[in-house]
């Protein structure tokens, strides 16, 4: 009896085969899909990496630019107020304006007859009963009926009648009784800051030298002044603070 062999069976060395090719199809397939996840991961990390380099890049970056635009815009406002300022001083240079040392010496000059006035710090009386003025201080010239000319009166003349008492305007010391030939017999009455002149007195004063005299105190009595003897009987007064003449009515209080 004859023996058939089955058609379906294999050999062993073919199925070997068929094992081995496809292992290796199982290891190509896996090394294809290990390098595509490779490569995908690679590449997301690349990209991570851009964006973190990118932002550690960029946030510098800006700030040197808002900096930048900082200076910029500090030199620019700078140049532009020079060029105001450089403007502005060419106006002024152009005009008639004075320069700043003349106006300081303008308003000191304006200030300066106020300035001896203001150290006079006591309320003066008047001189006589009368309390009336017969001609005002001047510093400009003024027509003088006696000298026939012009000149500045550099006083206050008050109207009184020859013989009436004329007083201390304010606390203080006799500095001098002298006799001038323009002026008559003049007393001079020094205070703290100023002293007070009464021109045309009679010979005959109340007080010497070196006396202390209080406000309202008899001092003497009116009498001519030879410069200004074609004026009605008066009794003129200077009043000197320093150097400086002021005017009398500006220290006199009007309730006294």
């Amino acid at each position: 009896m004859k023996k058939y062999k089955h058609k379906s069976s294999k050999k062993p060395k073919e199925r070997v085969g068929f094992y081995i090719a496809l292992s290796i199809c199982l290891v190509a397939v896996g090394l294809a899909v290990w390098s595509t996840y490779t490569s995908v991961s690679d590449y997301l990390n690349e990209s991570d990496e851009f964006e973190a380099t990118l932002i550690e890049t960029t946030t510098p970056v800006a700030k040197d630019v808002e900096g930048v635009t900082q200076e910029v815009t500090e030199e620019t406002v700078e140049e532009t107020e020079g060029e105001t300022r450089d403007s502005e001083i060419s106006l002024y240079e152009s005009s008639t304006l004075p320069d700043t040392e003349d106006v300081d010496a303008d308003a000191e000059s304006s200030l300066e007859p106020l300035s001896p006035v203001f150290k006079v710090t006591d309320s003066l009386i008047y001189p006589v009963d009368s309390k009336s003025v017969l001609r005002e201080y001047s510093e400009t010239g003024v027509y003088n009926s006696t000298m026939k000319d012009f000149r500045a009166h550099t006083g206050t003349d008050f109207i009184a009648h020859e013989g009436d008492s004329v007083y201390a305007m304010c606390d203080g010391t006799v500095k001098s009784i002298a006799f001038d030939e323009k002026y008559g017999v003049i007393i001079e009455v020094e205070s703290s800051d100023y002293s007070v002149f009464y021109c045309g007195v009679n010979s005959q004063t109340n007080v010497r030298m070196k006396d202390k005299v209080k406000q309202g105190d008899v001092i003497g009595s009116v009498a001519q002044i030879p410069c200004e003897s074609e004026d009605p009987i008066h009794l003129h007064i200077e009043i000197k603070v320093g150097d400086k003449l002021i005017d009398p009515l500006a220290v006199i209080s009007s309730d006294m």
